[in-house]
């Protein structure tokens, strides 16, 4: 038999047949242990890893997906507040139009009502002055009256002085007051 001995430190190693058997068959365990282990374990586990991978691309997806339909719904929400904005706008115009004519019609009414004010003052006015003037001749009829009776008794006749306030009484019914 051939033997040969290796020796490392103080430990000695015989390479002879059986340990070359020994290792053979270690060997051979190992590589039926490795096809096992690929066969329960590898197979199974690179079978979850695809599925997980292919679950994990669909989550992906998914997410892809629902990102694209929020993107449309905020899209929709925009153009939604757009035109509730556009809508307001209308709204605000029109009030503004109709705060307008309704100013319009009010300041309208207020120049009615004061030109009617203004009328019936002057119509105030001209009543005023029409008894003023009444007032005014029942006070120059009486002047007149004095004064003739003072220049009557001093000078005239009871015909002329009765005539003479009948004059008078005529003069001041035509006369045309000034206002």
């Amino acid at each position: 038999m051939n033997s040969y001995f290796l020796t490392v430190g103080s430990f000695i190693l015989t390479l002879d047949k059986n340990l070359l058997v020994e290792l053979a068959f270690q060997l051979f365990n190992l590589c039926v242990l490795c096809a096992i282990l690929s066969f329960l374990l590898y197979k199974p586990v690179l079978r979850f890893m695809r599925s997980r991978k292919e679950k994990i691309a669909g989550n992906i997806a998914d997410a892809e997906d629902k990102l694209k339909s929020a993107q449309s719904i905020l899209d929709e929400y925009n153009e939604r507040l757009r035109s509730i904005q556009q809508e307001r706008s209308a709204i605000l115009e029109a009030a503004n139009r109709e705060a307008n004519a309704n100013k319009a019609l009010i300041i309208e009414q207020a120049k009615k009502e004061a030109a009617d004010i203004k009328n019936r003052a002057k119509l105030q006015i001209a009543r005023e002055e029409e008894k003023a003037k009444d007032k005014i001749r029942l006070q120059i009829i009486e002047v007149s009256s004095l004064i003739a009776a003072h220049f009557v008794d001093n000078s005239l006749s009871d015909d002329k002085q009765t005539k003479l306030i009948e004059d008078v009484i005529k003069g001041l019914g035509d006369v045309k007051w000034q206002g």
